[in-house]
């Protein structure tokens, strides 16, 4: 074939081509870094372990708690505690356990919690369990310092 004939890309045409080849790909990472939310930063990840901490969070920033659910000893949690005005509780669920053979005794699944910090300031984060057939007050089960700029 020929350089003129149809089908036969010359060195030019292969050139342009490649050429808007990357200004797509460029625009599409553009679009994506874009898109992002600016400034957003990474769920802060707790676990059992962190009882007692003091962490900082960014406003919009998430909070996400997974405890071991404690309802082996009969117990049951209530409603975790914090000011509504610098946290936003957006999902909290009762996970069942992993499947395992066999089967962990004792093991009730996970408790997950999710914040999100909607403006600034500080709170803590109090989540208390209680037996139902006990008369007395809730114990604290975990608590952490949550400051938010």
């Amino acid at each position: 074939m020929m350089a003129g004939q149809p089908g036969n890309l010359t060195v030019a045409a292969r050139s342009r081509k490649g050429l808007w080849a990357s200004f797509i790909l460029a625009g599409l990472l553009a679009a994506l870094l874009v898109t992002a939310a600016p400034g957003a930063s990474a769920p802060l990840m707790l676990q059992e372990k962190d009882r007692g901490r003091t962490v900082t969070l960014k406003v919009g920033q998430k909070l996400v708690l997974n405890l071991r659910n404690p309802a082996s000893g009969g117990y049951n949690t209530n409603p975790p505690i914090f000011a509504a005005s610098v946290l936003k509780l957006a999902s909290q669920k009762k996970l069942p356990p992993e499947p395992r053979k066999p089967p962990l005794a004792g093991d009730f699944g996970q408790l997950y919690f999710e914040w999100e910090a909607v403006a600034p300031g500080a709170t803590d984060i109090t989540i208390n369990i209680y037996r139902p057939w006990e008369k007395k007050a809730p114990e604290e089960f975990w608590r952490v310092k949550v400051r938010v700029e």
